[in-house]
């Protein structure tokens, strides 16, 4: 009976373990896509350059500085760890900001995102640009994350999937 119930605890223990590695795994890897975002804002109100954010699915960020008159510069480059990937799961909404779309990385038709000398956040033509980027591990929805970013002021906000809804 006594290696019943000790059974019974350690199982409950275990997968609550579990729960709480993948919910800090998750919160860990929104704070590296913040990061990086945050970088490039302010490193392109610093220097007075553009500073663009790429994206290399699965898991990959470059900060990149627009020199002038040509060229650029690295500025830094992430990779999301834990297995996290930029994906969105299906049955999930959009985050309360509504700046998604259907795909992982949601920023409308734009194919350049950056940051201008003046804060904002823009698309390849100058158009303030609002979207979201969503990720998670795959098959574990409790690590789903989303960051999204208001271009005419380049506020960043980070939201957590708690099972139900985005907080």
């Amino acid at each position: 009976m006594v290696l019943a119930l000790t059974g019974i605890t350690l199982t409950f223990i275990i997968n609550g373990f579990r729960n709480a590695q993948a919910i800090v795994q998750g919160d860990a890897s929104l704070r590296i896509v913040q990061w990086q975002f945050k970088q490039a804002r302010e490193t392109a109100i610093n220097q007075r350059r553009s500073v663009e954010v790429r994206f290399t699915p699965p898991n990959f960020l470059t900060v990149v500085r627009r020199n002038i008159p040509a060229g650029e510069t690295v500025i830094s480059t992430a990779v999301l760890e834990h297995n996290t990937q930029f994906l969105r799961f299906l049955a999930q909404p959009d985050t309360p900001d509504g700046f998604g779309g259907a795909t992982a990385i949601a920023f409308g038709v734009a194919t350049n995102f950056m940051f201008t000398a003046d804060g904002m956040f823009v698309d390849q033509t100058g158009n303030p640009l609002n979207g979201t980027v969503f990720i998670a591990q795959p098959q574990k929805s409790q690590t789903a994350r989303a960051l999204t970013v208001f271009g005419p002021t380049a506020r960043i906000r980070g939201y957590r999937w708690n099972g139900s809804e985005w907080k």
